[in-house]
């Protein structure tokens, strides 16, 4: 019998063509050079529910993660992330019911953490030495992070106008910490080309199933915590798309297991300034790159996401999802709205999933009525932003007491 510690992943398969493969480190279909997605044992899933994951944090869901030996799960106690109701924000918004899924409590203070949880637990597992990733920030301080725990070497090609806590995060944990010019879609093609050659294990966020597999456990604990009664809708960011296609994955893996009765209406979230997959399903035209400058939510920063960000489209069509983005001041707002109504400190990145929910709100295009979910990916910690006036008072008692009390007025 299966234990509950045991992967089902049973086989890759080909998302274009249906080829399917034994578990190993393939990033695409000999085939037809289509994107590869792992496939897991729905009968054990189906006839064990719930019941099959046990213990706590990340690796409880090893059982739908495609790690076989467990010496070769890496940890820094990734995962567990709130849920939080958030009721006046939602007052704000006016919606019935709002959720936040918050990822800077992870141990870097990002999602990426869940993926670089896998990525470097395959890099352990397929005998790799090195592990590389293109990053603007936060992947890059995440693949270091778990590279050092995991005793591996870490390449880290990051971006040049990073903000200064993640730049001095991967100067701590990158072995070889290596600074771009131009954008992420400058330099991520020529990557590619050294993954070819296989010096180091691909913790990059276009091709490598195994990698973007640890995200899925977003869907599996937003379904926890809401008692297997999952949200109406979910609205995840979208840069390369990563977050957006591993969640809609796992929650529909549930569903086809039996343990959920319906998947969320997926919604990508994007910046007005990185919007490749909003403006093809808009038009309902194919993907196109499109030219991108900077944007405060520097984690969105991809103009070509390539057969990924096809990915992301076909799943908002196939499922009845809905896309949309937001300006860099918009997102500035949500982050001060977040943080002033319910005490959430998240970087730009990661509320411009709330930004965009906002608008589509005012739009009329989603149903207020429903219970909404919105993954937040990061800490506001990693930020660098304007500080606030430093300049002090010197106070007595009756200035003090003077203060509070006509502070206390004005409220």
């Amino acid at each position: 019998m299966t234990s509950s510690t045991d992967s089902l992943a049973r086989e890759l398969g080909c998302i274009a063509c249906g080829a399917t493969y034994a578990p190993g480190y393939r990033l695409e279909c000999d085939a037809c050079g289509g994107l590869l997605e792992l496939r897991y044992d729905l009968d054990t899933l189906r006839a064990r529910g719930p019941a099959l994951l046990t213990g706590a944090g990340f690796w409880r869901y090893a059982p739908v993660l495609p790690i076989a030996d467990p010496a070769h799960r890496v940890s820094l106690g990734e995962g567990a992330t709130p849920l939080l109701e958030c009721p006046r924000l939602a007052r704000h918004l006016g919606v019935r019911r709002l959720l936040v899924k918050f990822e800077g409590s992870n141990p870097t203070g990002t999602v990426k953490d869940r993926t670089s949880a896998t990525a470097v637990a395959a890099a352990l597992q397929f005998g790799f030495g090195a592990t590389s990733v293109v990053s603007t920030g936060n992947a890059g301080s995440s693949i270091a992070a778990y590279s050092a725990r995991a005793g591996l070497r870490s390449f880290v090609f990051a971006y040049e106008r990073a903000s200064a806590p993640k730049l001095l995060h991967m100067s701590a944990t990158a072995s070889d910490l290596i600074l771009y010019k131009g954008v992420y879609d400058d330099l991520i093609g020529l990557w590619d080309r050294l993954v070819e050659e296989r010096l180091f294990f691909d913790c990059g966020a276009t091709r490598n199933p195994y990698k973007h597999e640890g995200k899925k456990t977003l869907a599996y604990e937003i379904a926890e915590q809401t008692g297997w009664r999952t949200p109406d809708v979910v609205v995840a960011p979208v840069a390369v798309g990563e977050v957006f296609v591993a969640t809609a994955r796992g929650f529909r893996e549930m569903q086809a297991a039996g343990w959920i009765p319906a998947a969320p209406r997926m919604v990508a979230a994007q910046a007005a300034r990185a919007n490749p997959v909003v403006r093809a399903f808009r038009s309902g035209a194919a993907l196109a790159p499109v030219k991108i400058g900077y944007t405060v939510a520097e984690g969105l920063a991809a103009g070509d996401p390539g057969r990924k960000g096809e990915w992301v489209l076909r799943l908002l069509r196939e499922g009845k999802g809905l896309a949309g983005d937001a300006e860099d001041d918009e997102i500035l707002e949500a982050q001060r709205t977040l943080a002033r109504t319910e005490g959430v400190w998240a970087g730009p990145t990661g509320v411009a999933t709330l930004a965009v929910l906002a608008k589509l709100l005012a739009a009329g295009a989603l149903d207020p009525a429903q219970t909404i979910a919105v993954i937040v990916t990061e800490t506001g910690l990693k930020t660098e932003a304007a500080l606030p006036s430093r300049a002090g008072t010197a106070f007595d008692e009756a200035s003090l007491r003077r203060l509070v009390v006509e502070r206390l007025r004005t409220a």
